[in-house]
């Protein structure tokens, strides 16, 4: 994250590859807790000790939270 959208809090874009396992993996275990890959990731990294504000981990879709 810039240092810019760091200070406005603004979401960055991020687009990384994994295996086609992992994805399926992800997606399976998102749709079995009912969440967006996107919160799934960032517990994730949230829990390997990389810093992601608590409200950031919320499901952004409409008439879900």
């Amino acid at each position: 994250m810039t240092y810019e959208a760091a200070a406005t809090g603004r979401d960055e874009h991020l687009q990384i590859q994994v295996p086609s396992t992992t994805k399926h993996d992800l997606a399976v275990k998102a749709a079995s807790a009912r969440e967006p890959i996107r919160v799934l990731v960032l517990k994730a990294l949230q829990a390997y000790g990389i810093d992601v504000p608590d409200e950031a981990i919320q499901d952004r879709r409409k008439g879900r939270r």
